[in-house]
């Protein structure tokens, strides 16, 4: 029970981070926020199941001979279907929610299901590889996750802002396609066994998180005819 705690506990840490640095003008209810955390670890499950399909129907496995084959399952097996999972919460849960309208609200939520996610992924490899890759997974792949969809949930915000369906469906399309090109960057670059390749992934982890930054950063929209009618 101590290691399940401490498998939780870095993605919980980074949640309470991002609330409390959250803007007073820009809030999500805490319940909302613990909510969006626990659907976003039973997304993990989805995720499993999309990624065996993959495997199983197409060429796109891990082993696979052919890089292609590695690369699309790294894109399109893993990156795009555990994005497509937390993408699933956000548009059920927060994407329909009269208060959702400005862009820390999206950061915060996309965070919270992707560190939701990755603490279940967390306990996960705890049972089977160890506290080893633990304590690695909890410094690197944790925070990574929340990287990930991060841009995804501000992409979100944008969508909501859009007033027209065209508009919507290109943010949404934009959101889940910079979410996946980034998950997939970073399992591409562990997937190989030189361990100069591997530091790109924490080059990328650097990358991912000054953007984050400079996100929590944005301010909120000014009011307009699309926001005023959330109020």
């Amino acid at each position: 029970m101590r290691l399940i705690a401490i498998a939780l506990s870095p993605a919980i840490l980074l949640v309470w981070f991002l609330y409390v640095r959250g803007r007073p003008s820009q809030p999500l209810p805490r319940r909302l926020v613990a909510v969006l955390f626990v659907l976003g670890g039973l997304s993990a499950g989805l995720a499993l199941v999309l990624n065996h399909l993959v495997e199983k129907y197409t060429l796109f496995w891990s082993g696979a001979p052919e890089f292609a084959h590695r690369l699309g399952f790294w894109f399109l097996g893993i990156g795009l279907n555990e994005e497509l999972a937390k993408m699933i919460v956000l548009l059920a849960v927060l994407y329909p929610r009269r208060l959702f309208h400005a862009p820390y609200q999206g950061l915060l939520g996309a965070a919270a299901v992707a560190l939701g996610f990755a603490a279940v992924e967390n306990v996960v490899y705890l049972d089977r590889y160890g506290t080893v890759t633990l304590l690695f997974r909890s410094l690197l792949t944790v925070p990574a996750h929340a990287f990930f969809s991060i841009p995804m949930g501000v992409m979100l915000a944008y969508a909501k802002r859009s007033r027209n369906a065209a508009g919507q469906y290109a943010w949404l399309l934009g959101a889940l396609t910079v979410a996946a090109a980034l998950h997939g960057g970073y399992d591409l670059w562990l997937s190989f066994e030189s361990d100069w390749i591997n530091r790109l992934a924490y080059l990328q982890v650097l990358l991912m998180a000054a953007l984050a930054w400079r996100l929590m950063r944005l301010e909120p929209f000014r009011p307009g005819p699309a926001v005023e009618g959330l109020r």
